[in-house]
C-alpha cells in the first residue's frame, strides 16, 4: 500500500473517530450503540497501519489479494452492523406496542371514569 494513500485513509479514519465522539458528546449516538462504530474504527486503523498484517491474514485464511480480505471484512462488518441494528429495531418495536397498550388502557379506564362507569 502507498504511503500517500495509507496517510490518507488514516486521516479519513482519525476524522471518522473524531465524529463519532462528537456525536456521543452531543448525545446523538447511545454509548451502547455507539460501541461497534469505534471497534471498527479500530480495527480499521490497524488495517491501515499494519498492511503486512492484513496480508498475512489474508495468505492463512486462503484469500488471494489482501485487498479482497479488507473488503471481506467490510462486508462482515456490514452485516454486522445490519443485526445489531436490527435487534435494537426488534426492541424498539415491542417496547412501542406495550406502550401503545398501556395508553389504550389508560384511555379507556379516563373514559370510564368521565362517564361514571
Amino acid at each position: 500500500m502507498e504511503l500517500a494513500l495509507r496517510i490518507s485513509l488514516l486521516i479519513a479514519i482519525l476524522l471518522y473517530i473524531v465524529i463519532i465522539m462528537v456525536l456521543l458528546k452531543k448525545k446523538s449516538l447511545n454509548l451502547k450503540y455507539s460501541l461497534l462504530w469505534l471497534f471498527m474504527a479500530v480495527v480499521l486503523l490497524v488495517m491501515v497501519a499494519f498492511p503486512s498484517l492484513v496480508e498475512l491474514l489474508a495468505n492463512l485464511i486462503g484469500v488471494a489479494s489482501y485487498i479482497n480480505a479488507i473488503f471481506m471484512s467490510f462486508i462482515f462488518f456490514i452485516l454486522l452492523l445490519l443485526v445489531s441494528l436490527t435487534s435494537i429495531v426488534s426492541k424498539q418495536r415491542r417496547e412501542i406496542k406495550t406502550i401503545i397498550q398501556t395508553v389504550a388502557l389508560l384511555k379507556k379506564q379516563v373514559d370510564d371514569l368521565k362517564n361514571g362507569k
